[in-house]
């Protein structure tokens, strides 16, 4: 599993896949969030026959590793958008309105193991014209200070609390909540009409505003190493496409227990009731219940329905790297 968020408990947040696949196949499974994003293609590079991994990746894993390396399970999809974009943004009160304006300054964004959090980011920034050197590759960018290699939420959050960062890359999840529907409606038309983070644009303090955004990436996949052939995997990777949107909620007692979080149980009952709407504005929220409500949110898994993909879903990754002049295997 990628680190995709470092304030995310990834193996709490994937638990309700982990709990229906046991369920249904008397199996137990082990959750690894690996370091990087690199990290999770290496445990699939040298898996073998005797290996049994399914993963979390990026999309660029696909075509990084090929189809003698890995086979697709699916691709996930987030109520029914199967594309997302990678952003830049900046501060609502930093001057900047234009991407230009980042010239000499200093720019953090995620990981290049990322498409949306680091390729993308780089791609808008050298789309807009400036020079981005040899940042792509791990070295540096010749137009500004590139400061790369964290996960999103982190490169959104040194946006927030270093005035010496003047924007951050990082994928829409992270950066959208923070910008004002209205803003990305009349600026980017393209990224309201396609995003499901769309739903709760402006709804996350401070406020952020959206200086770019890539064009649309395919929604990241799950890989399964291709050397391992036993009926199971197959049976699984079928249980998995047909899993319904309910199978991937939690129950919302279990995680906030599991999160120890202070949240009203009027507020769990109206999450775990398909017909209500649990929404926090109902009830009468602490800072500190805010807080809690948030980080429930974070935790409840990102992707509603996981849905068939193949290789051939995800070339336009190479075609990102191509326009960086970059080669995928130099990430």
């Amino acid at each position: 599993m990628n680190p995709a968020e470092e304030t995310i408990d990834i193996e709490i947040q994937y638990q309700p896949l982990f709990d229906r696949i046991e369920e249904e196949f008397d199996v137990e499974i082990d959750g690894e969030p690996t370091s990087s994003y690199s990290g999770t293609l290496e445990e699939l590079d040298r898996a073998s026959e005797g290996d049994a991994i399914l993963a979390d990746t990026s999309p660029n894993a696909v075509p990084l590793l090929g189809p003698d390396v890995v086979d697709v399970v699916g691709m996930r999809e987030q109520h029914g958008a199967e594309q997302y974009f990678g952003t830049l943004v900046t501060t609502a009160d930093s001057g900047i309105t234009d991407i230009s304006d980042l010239e000499g300054e200093a720019i953090a964004t995620g990981d290049t193991g990322s498409v949306s959090g680091g390729i993308a980011p780089l791609w808008i920034l050298q789309d807009a014209g400036l020079d981005i050197g040899n940042a792509a590759q791990g070295g540096s960018a010749n137009d500004f200070e590139w400061r790369g290699g964290v996960a999103h939420d982190l490169a959104v959050e040194e946006l927030i609390q270093d005035d010496t960062i003047a924007a951050a890359g990082a994928g829409g999840f992270a950066t959208l909540p923070h910008v004002p529907a209205d803003q990305i409606e009349d600026g980017f038309p393209e990224v309201a009409d396609i995003s499901a983070e769309m739903d709760g644009a402006g709804s996350r303090d401070p406020e952020l505003r959206l200086l770019g955004a890539s064009p649309p990436i395919p929604r990241a996949p799950i890989l399964v190493n291709a050397q391992w052939e036993d009926d199971i995997r197959y049976d699984i990777e079928e249980f998995m496409i047909g899993l319904e949107t309910e199978d991937l909620d939690h129950d919302a007692f279990d995680l906030a227990d599991d999160l120890n979080l202070d949240l009203p149980e009027g507020l769990l009952e109206d999450y775990n009731d398909p017909d209500a709407s649990a929404d926090p504005d109902e009830y009468d929220l602490s800072e500190d219940q805010q807080d809690d409500w948030d980080d429930f949110d974070d935790h409840t898994l990102w992707f509603t329905d996981i849905i068939e993909a193949d290789h051939d879903d995800y070339e336009p990754i190479g075609d990102f790297a191509d326009e960086l002049g970059i080669d995928l295997g130099d990430l």
